[in-house]
Order: structure tokens, then sequence, then C-alpha cells
């Protein structure tokens, strides 16, 4: 596949905070896709948000927004608990869906977004943007192909002083706030890259009074010895660095190593070297041009985050939350 595409899809987003900002900013890097149109809950926010961005259309109807024949493509960045009902809508709708991370509240929620995107054969995929970095990608090439021989430990942390507002979404119940969906789904990414789900879970889990996950500090064991250590905290900030181990070296991935540039390769007897990879914008626009070479390709998934890919994240997730917290209900967590 070329990296450009003659195709220009039409894009949409639903949403107006950070998240929303970020990538729809970001998108100018990319290629094959333009954004046209935004929805918000108030029309004064979609306005001042296309305004921003030059954005043609601002809605504060979803329905009217997903009635337009001129969009193709609809990116969801709105709270966790608007992402499923949202995208079920827009694929409905017939319209492509890029929903933020996480997909949904649980696999089976997300086994459910999967099963609409191929009854009404449209694309769908999670934006879990590190998974499209080609530095990450890059790294995990490296590594399979056993630069540092067979691999034996990895470790990966993300953490930051969070808000301790009680009316912040990252401490709200009803959002499904709390650490693990928002930052702890990184950390979970590289052993499940480099080693699939885990025999077994270890660790501790602290919880907020309001019921909200603060932080963790978990282990993933699998066969052979082979383990991983992992972290993420809203109380306090982490390294957000990552490093792999195995029996010829080891690398250590400059913070934040989601979304890094630069490596230290510790191979064999040679002397540590640090390799510096190319890394245009912020590295959101990645995904935004994966989904529009997977939709010029007629797929309706993204090889770099399947849906395969999706579901094994949400299932780990799934593990996490049933043995430590937090519970989000059944009116959040019923599919």
């Amino acid at each position: 596949m070329t990296r450009e595409t003659t195709a220009s899809y039409r894009w949409a987003v639903i949403g107006t905070g950070g998240m929303a900002h970020l990538f729809v900013a970001d998108a100018r890097h990319g290629f094959g896709g333009r954004f046209v149109a935004v929805c918000s809950r108030r029309q004064a926010s979609a306005r001042a948000f296309a305004d921003r961005h030059g954005i043609e259309h601002a809605y504060a109807d979803l329905d009217a927004m997903l009635e337009r024949d001129d969009i193709d493509v609809v990116y969801i960045a709105s709270p966790h608990t608007l992402h499923l009902p949202q995208a079920l809508a827009a694929m409905q709708a017939g319209k492509a869906v890029l929903v933020e991370k996480p997909a949904t509240l649980n696999a089976a929620q997300t086994r459910l977004l999967y099963d609409t995107a191929e009854r009404c054969q449209v694309f769908c995929a999670e934006a879990l943007w590190t998974r499209f970095s080609p530095v990450y990608q890059s790294i995990l090439t490296d590594l399979r192909a056993g630069r540092i021989g067979p691999l034996r430990h990895c470790h990966a942390s993300f953490g930051f002083a969070g808000p301790l507002d009680a009316a912040h979404r990252l401490n709200a119940m009803e959002l499904a706030g709390g650490a693990l969906l928002d930052i702890g789904i990184y950390p979970l990414l590289l052993p499940l890259d480099l080693f699939g789900s885990p025999v077994d879970i270890d660790g501790s889990v602290t919880l907020a009074d309001c019921g909200v996950d603060r932080s963790a500090d978990l282990a993933f064991n699998y066969a052979g010895g082979v383990r991983a250590t992992l972290s993420y905290s809203l109380d306090f900030p982490l390294p957000t660095q990552a490093s792999v181990s195995g029996d010829g070296g080891w690398v250590e991935l400059k913070a934040p190593w989601f979304a890094t540039n630069a490596a230290r390769w510790q191979v064999g007897a040679a002397p540590v070297s640090q390799q510096h990879y190319p890394l245009t914008g912020r590295g959101w626009h990645y995904q935004f041009s994966a989904v529009n070479r997977a939709l010029a390709a007629g797929l309706q998934q993204c090889e770099e985050h399947s849906w395969a890919d999706s579901l094994a994240l949400a299932a780990v997730m799934d593990r996490i939350r049933k043995r430590w917290g937090p519970d989000y209900g059944a009116s959040l967590e019923g599919s």
C-alpha cells in the first residue's frame, strides 16, 4: 500500500474536549481526509470548536449530523459512557467509526460494537494511538525479530497527579472514571503485544472514596517465568518509561514511552546506544491516515489495532476490574 490515497474522506468529530482538539489539530499532518463537521451537547461549544479548527458545520443534535450524506467517518471523543451508543448510532447511519479508547466499558460491549460493524458492513476501530505509531511498531518489530534475544520481562508505567475535584470526569463513577480506562490502558499494551494475555495477574489497586480506581501496581505472569510489571496512577507522577529485557540485552523507551521518539538499546556486549526515530506532529495523525487507508482498501478494521486486539485488551481490563474494582454497576456495564 502506498503512503497516500487519492480518496479524501469527510470526517466529523463528536465531542469538543481536550482529546478532540488534539486529534483534529494533529490530523493536519495526516492524509486522505478532512474534518467537515463537529457535534457537541451545546451549540455554542460546537460553533467555537468549528471556528477554531476551520470546520464548516457545527451541531448540537447528533441525529441531524448523522443524516448528512457528506460525512464518511465519525471520530468519537466523548466521555467513555457515551462511546458505545454514539458509535452504534453512527454505524447504523452507515458511517465509518473511529472511537477513542477505551472503545467501550467492557469486553461484552466491545463485542457488540464490532458485531454491529460487521452487521452494518462499515469500518470501526478503537483509537488507541500508540499501536499506530511507526516508532512503537518499529521497536516491536526489532524485539520480535530477536534483537535482544528471547524476551523475558517488560515494565511500563504512566502516572501523574490527577485532579481531586469530585466533579471531574476522572473521579465520577457515573462517567466510568478512574485510572485504568483512562491511562492504565497504556501499560497493558506492551505485555499484550509482546507476550499475549497473562496466565494470571497479581498486584494491588487503590480505590478512592468515590469508588473509582486511582492507582495500581500489577504483575502479569506467563509460562516459563516471563513477567511484566506495570504501574499507573492518578495520585502521583511516574517516570512514564518502559523497558523490555531479553536473554541478550534490553531496550528502554524514552518517556513518554507510548509516544516515544527515542530508545536506548543494550545488545550483547556492545555499548549502550541511543536510537532516534522520526516522528512528525504529536502522533495522533498516524491513526487518522491509517483509517483513511483502510477505507480506500475496502477494509472494515485496521491491521495496526484490529478488532481482536481491541477485544483482548478489553478482556484483560475486565479481569483486573473483576478482582479489584471499580464496579460501575449494571446500568453502565450492561451490554
